[in-house]
């Protein structure tokens, strides 16, 4: 079986999350992505532990990739990054509106050299409109679209903001859809075309609960209550009229007659059953879903899920071992899909890259070297 993108060039020009996230998507799907590369580095590779020099969330959003180094501060740096999209099927960035312009790399000038390019920038408030100018990381995001303050009083909790960057992978996931679409209609009319997408639109439209909010109801706190039993807690995604009308009867309970004696008589009631599999066996009898809350550190290690869906993968760590890191969900009846190769250390495919893609031989990269426009990390040694 071969992979459904194979073929399909990507240059990715994104760094943290948004833009990598989407591009790991690509390439787990067979893209060949490329991904530039600034010589300070992304600044992912300062997040959490190293192997081999490689951070384990730069590892998580970028293994599978090739990586050039281009200082775009070079001379000669944007007519390079101009060859390499003429040769490109797609460009992904995510710098803020305005600077790709100021490269030589706006969208007119690369459509007018690549009719068929398709390019996605991702932003935080869109190519235009009155926050463009705007700095924004997932947290802002958060905060801006209401999410924080809806949890906090919901929850009557100090506001906080959450332990994932929810805005950055739903703009991933919304951009990885247009460029798909894109794809596609670009085989029917042989036309790329830019796709706009902002973090605050994709974070809107993700939101289930909006339409609620337009009309000024009160979204719930969630659809379901955690309860202590024998073995551990136990989240039942259930709201709590629908529980006690479906397991008062099973468990010969009484009504009190208001919401906290039912809510009581219930945990009483879960509490008194001899063990974790007495629980669900109750539950599942009356079919309620129920859910282990597990403790995050554990969560992805303890999971029935994890080896027979095969939720995690090993990688090459680069210095004679393998690495976890997390695996494609896709699974297709007649394509694969998964994660490639290991993540690349800065200008690792330099050669590789411009030989391939633009037939750059040898001393043309020596000489790009020279000048500054490429640099290339140096390799850990085997004990770092």
């Amino acid at each position: 079986m071969s992979y459904p993108l194979e073929g399909i060039r990507v240059l990715d020009l994104t760094r943290a999350l948004s833009g990598p996230y989407a591009t790991r998507m690509l390439s787990d799907l067979g893209a060949d992505v490329v991904k530039v590369e600034p010589p300070t580095g992304d600044i992912t590779r300062a997040y959490g532990s190293r192997i081999g020099n490689l951070s384990s969330h730069y590892t998580q959003h970028n293994a599978g990739k090739r990586n050039i180094c281009v200082d775009l501060g070079a001379e000669g740096a944007s007519a390079l990054l101009l060859e390499l999209t003429d040769a490109a099927d797609v460009l992904i960035e995510n710098f803020r509106p305005g600077v790709m312009d100021r490269h030589g790399l706006g969208w007119a000038t690369l459509h007018a050299r690549n009719p068929k390019l398709i390019m996605l920038s991702i932003s935080g408030f869109g190519q235009d409109g009155p926050e463009r100018d705007r700095a924004a990381y997932a947290p802002v995001l958060h905060a801006e679209t209401g999410l924080i303050s809806r949890f906090a009083e919901l929850h009557g909790r100090t506001p906080v903001d959450f332990p994932l960057s929810i805005a950055d992978t739903t703009a991933a996931v919304h951009g990885v859809i247009g460029v798909l679409s894109a794809i596609v209609m670009a085989q029917r009319t042989g036309t790329g075309q830019h796709i706009d997408l902002s973090m605050i639109n994709a974070q809107f439209y993700h939101d289930d609960f909006l339409s609620m909010v337009i009309n000024g109801d009160r979204p719930s706190a969630g659809s379901g209550d955690i309860w202590e039993v024998e073995g551990g807690q136990l989240l039942i995604a259930t709201p709590l009229h629908h529980l006690w009308r479906t397991l008062a009867p099973t468990a010969g309970l009484e009504d009190p007659g208001d919401e906290e004696g039912r809510r009581r008589a219930l945990a009483a009631y879960l509490a008194s059953l001899p063990s974790w599999d007495a629980v669900t066996a109750v539950l599942d009898a009356v079919n309620l879903a129920w859910g282990r809350v597990r403790h995050w550190q554990e969560a992805v290690h303890t999971s029935p899920s994890t080896k027979p869906r095969e939720i995690l993968a090993d990688i090459d760590d680069r210095v004679g071992g393998t690495r976890l890191t997390t695996q494609s969900p896709y699974r297709f009846s007649a394509a694969e899909s998964g994660v490639r190769g290991p993540a690349p250390y800065r200008g690792e495919h330099n050669a590789e890259v411009l030989d391939e893609w633009l037939g750059r031989p040898a001393e043309d990269v020596a000489v790009l070297t020279e000048a500054g426009v490429l640099t290339a990390q140096e390799r850990p040694s085997a004990q770092e």
